[in-house]
């Protein structure tokens, strides 16, 4: 019973588990922006038929082609980085024409949009599917958590 004792005192004989690794991605770039009104005048407009055309319209006109279809882009992207790492990823997109968005891109030095910041510290410009793939990839491997022997020599 001693030689037990002894064992689990010993800290390289502990069994510990590892959480897998995370990654957080804040996104600025120029999101479409649409405004609502209260919801009782939401349920109103719904009613009469004027609020789907009125948001429809702002859809429309929230952002340039060229916009859109970088967002759609970028879109699609985070819904396959979520597909691959599921609950280690972390995203956040920021509107870079936003209050938040102006004082990211100040912290940042972000003159070019859409910027992808990975853990606070990493900045890439410009979306580069490969280039982001890799970094998270990088930060995402190795351990993927459970249980694991730690062994001092």
């Amino acid at each position: 019973m001693a030689e037990l004792r002894a064992l689990m005192r010993d800290p390289s004989r502990r069994l510990r588990i590892i959480p897998a690794p995370v990654a957080q991605i804040e996104i600025l770039a120029y999101a479409p922006t649409e405004f609502y009104h209260c919801l009782h005048c939401e349920i109103v407009w719904g009613h009469i038929g004027l609020g789907e055309r009125l948001h429809r319209e702002q859809r429309a006109s929230a952002l340039p082609e060229d916009l859109q279809a970088e967002y759609a882009a970028i879109s699609d992207w985070v819904r396959r980085a979520f597909d691959r790492y599921q609950d280690r990823l972390s995203v956040k997109v920021i509107d870079a024409a936003s209050i938040e968005g102006l004082i990211k891109s100040i912290r940042y030095r972000a003159r070019r949009f859409p910027v992808f910041i990975i853990n606070g510290s990493d900045r890439i410009i410009g979306f580069d599917p490969s280039r982001l793939d890799a970094a998270l990839a990088q930060r995402l491997t190795g351990t993927e958590g459970g249980e694991s022997r730690t062994q001092h020599a």
